[in-house]
């Protein structure tokens, strides 16, 4: 999948919480052409994306490209609906084990948690 950022969305802010933990605040791109298939009459953020966009954050940490090599949990508990919730907040805690990043992250804004993701990434 190409890139998401600076396109689909943008990081308003990013502040690094640990060395294990960083807190992102992204802005959708309500007139994004995705939302035209998913869905024309009721956009809604695919969950494909939602992965995406943390493995671009974590990306974004660790300098280089990564792949995903495991989804052990991921929850999707809420549509992130981009013309009522434009503004989403991200969470991740990572950790290097052996050559692969565990990371456990949510997608939320206010108390409404959208997606909750666990899994583990390698190096390209």
């Amino acid at each position: 999948m190409a890139d998401l950022r600076n396109d689909f969305y943008t990081v308003k802010e990013k502040k690094q919480i640990s060395d294990k933990q960083i807190s992102v605040v992204i802005e959708l791109n309500q007139k994004h052409a995705i939302y035209s298939g998913h869905f024309p009459d009721q956009p809604i953020v695919p969950g494909v994306c939602q992965i995406q966009i943390v493995k671009e954050i974590l990306e974004d940490l660790m300098g280089k490209k990564l792949k995903m090599i495991t989804g052990d949990n991921i929850k999707f508990t809420g549509m992130i609906i981009p013309n009522i919730s434009p503004i989403v907040n991200i969470d991740v805690n990572y950790q290097m084990k052996d050559s692969e990043i565990h990371c456990d992250s949510k997608l939320f804004f206010g108390e409404t948690i959208f997606t909750k993701y666990k899994g583990k990434f390698t190096a390209l």
